[in-house]
């Protein structure tokens, strides 16, 4: 039998990563995630109670704090899809203007927070997460995301 067998020269390759869908890579260098989120994007969940500021524990963030008891915190460049997808293990793959959008929803102390990952290349994403208090369900705070990803994904520059 040995005398048969031949040996494969090189080394074995990875199996390719399976297709993300991103309708438009966007560039993520240089963008002020402060920008990517206007008063009118708010305006149907309330109104700005601070100016929008830097978060330090979320690197490349902006929080938008409104006097409804509630916030919006927005990240760009942020962590990967696929990250995202291993680290929060609970949450389901959705769609947000073609790209492909890890949404994963939870309450937190008293505000029920939901987070959108949407991949706008292979590695890097737009982070957008929202957090509501006063017994706001999951479905309502992710209707009221929704809309304001899609805003500030559209004001990202195409690649």
């Amino acid at each position: 039998m040995t005398g048969c067998s031949y040996r494969v020269q090189g080394e074995p390759l990875a199996a390719p990563l399976p297709p993300l869908a991103i309708a438009t890579p966007r560039k993520t260098d240089g963008i002020d995630p402060c920008k990517l989120v206007t008063e009118k994007d708010l305006k149907p969940i309330g109104t700005l109670q601070f100016m929008p500021a830097p978060r330090g524990e979320v690197p490349n963030s902006c929080l938008f704090t409104l006097k409804e008891n509630a916030f919006v915190l927005v990240a760009v460049p942020y962590r990967s899809f696929d990250e995202s997808r291993n680290v929060q293990q609970k949450g389901r793959e959705v769609q947000t203007a073609k790209h492909a959008t890890w949404l994963s929803c939870g309450q937190q102390e008293k505000d029920m927070v939901c987070t959108a990952t949407i991949a706008v290349t292979r590695t890097e994403s737009l982070m957008v997460a929202i957090g509501m208090g006063g017994g706001v369900t999951e479905t309502k705070a992710r209707e009221a995301l929704e809309p304001i990803g899609q805003e500030a994904l559209k004001r990202m520059p195409a690649a």
